[in-house]
């Protein structure tokens, strides 16, 4: 028994009967989407509508389930095989749906948990307060730093600046959602380093780019200013990734009569699924991006859920003959 042999046989017979999809549906008492089902071969007819079928298209139970007209009535015997076979593949088909069904659930429900938690983690950091950072010159050489209230986390980079100037610490402090809602308390006092190996401490995101909190009396004169970690421009990435899709999308409409047209649209869903996860994981944090891994980290998750989410929809959909 072929599924599409028997889709083709249903939908030719409805077009000579000049009955859209819909009217069929209504006739049989079922869905246009079930109707749709049984022609594009991704579903098979329930056996107690075979009958009813069978009537309105004006052929017998085991044409339908052969999928051709046939000269010949067949015997009681294939007839039983036949139908034995309808429940089977019937009931395959209801456990290959469940299957993809529960599978779409649980990478739609990856998506929304990996969404919770990028937002739920992300640093917010503390730029705002007018000392955010406090550096304090111990006895015995160790520069520590003293966090403002609210901040729970900090970060540290270093940099050795070229022609043997030295080197140059970058500090931030922030706190997430998560620690705003569990109370968390993060430790006052961090080492930044020693006076020996340390000539500038900066602050960043600072207000002015520039934040300078600290600089070794030893330190030679850096002729200039250091700019602090620089933000990444994820709108360059947003505006690619929407014009590649812009783009793929045109082509497929070109094309979505060929045999390749699912394959175009599989790629076009690449630059479409990075679109959308970019702003839905940096959403309310434009104007504060340093963490790089952090956020690449989760725009890269979400986005393949996302498009595992669109592969699977389009793989239960089928392709329409």
């Amino acid at each position: 028994m072929n599924t599409e042999k028997t889709g083709k046989l249903i939908s030719e017979l409805r077009r000579a009967k000049n009955l859209t999809q819909g009217e069929l549906a209504e006739l049989l008492h079922v869905s246009d989407k079930a109707v749709s089902r049984w022609e594009t071969g991704r579903g098979f007819p329930d056996i107690n509508n075979l009958e009813a079928i069978a009537d309105c298209l004006e052929v017998t139970v085991p044409e339908l389930l052969k999928g051709e007209l046939l000269e010949e009535p067949v015997s009681r015997e294939e007839l039983a095989n036949l139908s034995n076979e309808s429940m089977s593949l019937t009931k395959a088909l209801i456990q290959k749906k469940r299957f993809v069904n529960t599978l779409l659930g649980f990478i739609i429900g990856l998506a929304v948990l990996t969404l919770a938690i990028v937002h739920l983690t992300t640093p917010i950091y503390i730029n705002g307060a007018k000392d955010p950072l406090a550096i304090q010159e111990l006895e015995d050489g160790k520069i520590i730093g003293v966090m403002a209230e609210g901040a729970t986390r900090y970060e540290l980079g270093n940099l050795d600046i070229p022609d043997g100037i030295g080197r140059a610490v970058f500090v931030s402090c922030y706190t997430t959602r998560l620690d705003q809602i569990t109370g968390k308390q993060g430790d006052n006092l961090l080492l930044i380093g020693n006076k020996a190996d340390v000539n500038w401490v900066f602050y960043y995101p600072g207000a002015n780019g520039d934040q300078r909190l600290y600089e070794n009396p030893d330190a030679p004169d850096l002729g200039g200013t250091i700019t602090t970690l620089p933000r990444l421009v994820y709108n360059y990435w947003i505006m690619i990734g929407l014009l590649a899709t812009i783009v793929g999308a045109v082509i497929y409409l070109i094309f979505r009569k060929k045999y390749f047209a699912r394959t175009i649209l599989k790629i076009v869903a690449i630059p479409a699924a990075l679109t959308i996860s970019i702003p839905l994981c940096l959403m309310g944090h434009f104007t504060e991006v340093y963490n790089a891994g952090f956020y690449l980290t989760g725009i890269a998750l979400l986005a393949a859920a996302l498009y595992l989410i669109f592969w699977l929809v389009l793989e239960s959909r089928g392709k329409k003959k």
